[in-house]
Formats: C-alpha cells, structure tokens, sequence
C-alpha cells in the first residue's frame, strides 16, 4: 500500500502525462528487492528487519518535506514537476525496502521465488498503475493541494514505519 501512495503522488507530479514509467520502475523495484531478500536468505534477517524501517522512513520523510515544500513556493518558482527516472527511483527504492524482508522470510519458509516475484510484480503493477492514473486526474485539477497532500502522506507513511519499529503500532 505505501508503493499504491507513492503512485499517487507521483501521478500528481505527472499532471496527465505518460505514467508507464512509473509503473515499470515501481513495480521493478518491488520485484527486485523481493529477489534480492530471497538471494540473502537466513544470512542477516535481523540485521535487515533493524535498518529498512530507519532508511525507508528517512527517504519518504526526506522527499515529503521536499514536496511540501515546493507546493507552498509561488507557482511562478514551482514549474511543472517532471517525474524523471531517478526521482522515480528513489521513491520506489524507499518503498520497496520491505519487499527485501518479505525476500528473507520467503527464502526461510521455502517458497518459490518465480512465483512470489510474479505475484508481486502483478499486484504492484495494478496498485501503481491505479495509483498513478488516480494521481495524475486529482492533480490537474489541484496541483499545490496535490503536492501538500502528497507530501503529507509521505511523511505519514515514514512516521508508520518508524512508529512499527519501534513496536509502538502493531500494523
């Protein structure tokens, strides 16, 4: 679901455009940090569980402030947002970091690695598909709102993170 909230909000900063490459770049991120977890295996599950919540929230918060504050800059020094292929990455690498954890666990419970990498793939696929073609339509309409918006879920979602951590949610 956070990779469905990184769609959206990357569809706001797309405003109609082509959202393909958010799609692919999301989902491959998804995909491949899965295989990456599973190809570690039982080698260092507590050291991974530790650090992803920690660098994932740092990133999400990171780039919520940043779009937070870019919608509250006059439109005149705010141009058009591009989703370019690294400000895609980044997000979908701070996203995807528990798909890496997912990767261990699967490893450790023996289940096939072609197979959970087809499923994720398909659900992240549609997830950010929707997420983008939603995004996009709200933020033509409603750009700053958007990015605030967008910027806001970012940084709800790194506090999610860091608040599971730490054991004080449980969700």
């Amino acid at each position: 679901m956070d990779g469905f909230a990184a769609s959206v909000c990357m569809g706001m900063a797309a405003g109609g455009r082509r959202i393909w490459p958010i799609v692919t770049i999301m989902s491959g991120f998804h995909v491949g940090m899965l295989l990456a977890g599973y190809g570690v295996g039982a080698g260092l599950p507590d050291r991974l569980a530790a650090a992803y919540p920690w660098a994932a929230a740092l990133l999400l918060a990171g780039m919520g402030v940043n779009m937070i504050r870019e919608a509250r800059q006059p439109e005149a020094a705010c141009p058009e947002q591009k989703n370019t292929a690294g400000s895609i990455a980044m997000l979908s690498l701070a996203t995807s970091i528990d798909a890496m954890t997912v990767g261990v666990a699967f490893a450790v419970m023996e289940v096939p690695a072609l197979r959970a990498g087809a499923l994720v793939a398909l659900v992240m696929g549609t997830l950010a598909t929707l997420g983008s073609a939603f995004g996009s339509r709200v933020g033509q309409n409603r750009r700053r709102a958007a990015r605030t918006a967008g910027g806001t879920i970012l940084c709800l979602l790194g506090l999610k993170l860091l608040l599971n951590a730490l054991g004080v949610i449980d969700f």
